[in-house]
């Protein structure tokens, strides 16, 4: 199955802000942050739902960044949730996700 892939716009603008943020060092590294986020969020066209499963919600590392991608399987959908930091603290992630 392919699946189809949706963003909600919480994670939208957390690819945003992981790109401004590796901007600050170099314009290049911020837009190979985002092509990498999204290399890897395309990768669950074809593989969503083999990652594990956290309270309801799958989570995939990021091959390149210290980043993990959240989101759910709905049919043939998979909603991306977030794209958090891993480096951040655990308890505001954990806050995020359960607003999300």
């Amino acid at each position: 199955m392919i699946f189809n892939i949706f963003f909600t716009p919480s994670a939208e603008n957390d690819l945003l802000n992981a790109k401004r943020f590796y901007a600050k060092t170099n314009e290049a590294l911020g837009q190979y942050c985002v092509d990498s986020l999204m290399l890897d969020i395309e990768r669950l066209r074809f593989f969503a739902g083999i990652n594990p499963n956290i309270n309801g919600r799958f989570r995939v590392l990021s091959r390149s960044f210290p980043f993990s991608i959240y989101y759910q399987v709905i049919d043939d959908q998979v909603l991306i949730l977030a794209a958090l930091d891993n480096r951040q603290n655990p308890k505001s992630i954990e806050h995020r996700l359960t607003n999300s």
